[in-house]
């Protein structure tokens, strides 16, 4: 078997337990080499959008928000988160889903939420690429779709933008039909890809607040 983001071939690990219980050897999907270039934010970071920075104060950009928010994030979007989003998203090889999937399934367990809610893809984006990089991280965690977003909102990438682009973007989410049944009352936690400006997390969060939602905040990827 081979390694899903390097090729290198990948060889069943051997342990006692193994050999006693008579278990197959089933090789991992990601190799050792590949797990070792993810390195996972650590402290001091901003407590309200996990920027890793020297000190465990608000930074510059959340201060210019003006409000509470909180996000989370695991990785920093350094080079290797680079080329791995570059290789998953944009080429879209959904089999590299699977070196995420450990990472969120245990920060999504460390979370306090009632409804999980990814951000959604354009239709245009499920045409070309064939999946949302964001619900292809989630393996048996429940989510709600409770937003949509329209083609004609997303005429650019976001990561071609500037960091004024991005602020400048009008509203491009709207509530599902069935929303407003799901969402009152309800801990909201939005999941995306990147936290960058954090433009894209709170028109979501405005647009859920707007269903009712008691709470809303947000894991991403990386930051």
């Amino acid at each position: 078997m081979t390694c899903v983001w390097c090729g290198r071939a990948v060889t069943p690990s051997v342990t006692l337990a193994t050999l006693w219980h008579w278990q197959p050897l089933v090789a991992p999907e990601v190799c050792a080499a590949c797990r070792a270039r993810l390195r996972p934010l650590h402290a001091p970071q901003c407590p309200r959008c996990a920027r890793q920075q020297t000190t465990a104060q608000v930074c510059h950009d959340c201060a210019r928000w003006g409000d509470a928010w909180v996000n989370h994030a695991i990785f920093p979007y350094d080079a290797t988160l680079k080329a791995y989003m570059q290789q998953y998203k944009f080429q879209g090889d959904y089999r590299l889903r699977v070196v995420m999937q450990p990472y969120l399934r245990q920060a999504l367990a460390q979370e306090t939420y009632d409804l999980l809610v990814p951000i959604p893809v354009t239709a245009g984006t499920w045409l070309t690429r064939g999946f949302n990089q964001v619900t292809g991280w989630l393996t048996d965690q429940p989510f709600q779709q409770v937003l949509t977003v329209d083609d004609a909102h997303k005429p650019r990438p976001q990561s071609s933008k500037t960091r004024q682009e991005r602020l400048r973007t009008p509203q491009p989410f709207q509530l599902t039909p069935n929303a407003t049944k799901i969402l009152p009352n309800q801990h909201v936690l939005l999941l995306d890809d990147v936290y960058t400006t954090g433009r894209t997390l709170r028109h979501a969060a405005a647009q859920i607040y707007l269903g009712g939602a008691k709470a809303v905040t947000s894991l991403t990827l990386a930051r």
